[in-house]
């Protein structure tokens, strides 16, 4: 069965979504809606999405938003793969195959991400949204090492990446951000 993928053009969040769909090759149903003529707003839509934006999947009745939550639900992969083996299984040894082939699809995407270093930061010469996005993902991937130390994750960040990570870490309000449980 289709997923209904409520999209709006123009809406970059919404987009991301569509391109998983499709690079993923995920069956949908494109429930294209207006802006400009409130649909997002419409008592229909409300029903399906209380905060009114997209984009918003509903696959066989569950509803979900939020474009980052939606791609972790096609299964966009990421580090998933890795912490499904190392916390996910009641206490089964992880299987290493899975591990080494989502640590060498993770090397992949640090070092694109290193290589889209356009100076101290990820844009040039100052902080971005692009560096909050990414940051926490790559210290999740430092967390992972900390409490699964034989996982080595902290080895696939680059070198540029690791001190553009350190310049992150440097910035006077950081430490007031760090998750209490990562101290």
């Amino acid at each position: 069965m289709a997923i209904d993928f409520y999209h709006g053009h123009g809406s970059p969040y919404s987009w991301r979504v569509w391109l998983a769909l499709e690079a993923k090759a995920i069956p949908y149903q494109l429930k294209a809606l207006s802006f400009q003529a409130g649909d997002t707003r419409k008592p229909e839509f409300v029903a399906i999405n209380p905060r009114h934006q997209v984009p918003t999947i509903v696959d066989e009745g569950f509803a979900l938003w939020e474009s980052t939550v939606i791609l972790e639900y096609l299964g966009v992969e990421g580090i998933d793969p890795i912490t499904t083996e190392y916390f996910s299984k009641d206490g089964a040894p992880p299987d290493l195959e899975k591990v080494e082939k989502a640590r060498l699809r993770l090397r992949e995407e640090l070092d694109g991400f290193a290589a889209e270093l356009r100076g101290d930061f990820l844009a040039g010469s100052a902080l971005s949204a692009a560096d909050l996005v990414l940051y926490p993902w790559v210290a999740y991937v430092k967390r992972i090492t900390v409490r699964k130390p034989e996982s080595k994750l902290v080895d696939t960040i680059p070198a540029p990446l690791a001190d553009w990570a350190k310049r992150i870490e440097s910035l006077p309000y950081f430490d007031k951000t760090i998750p209490p449980h990562w101290r």
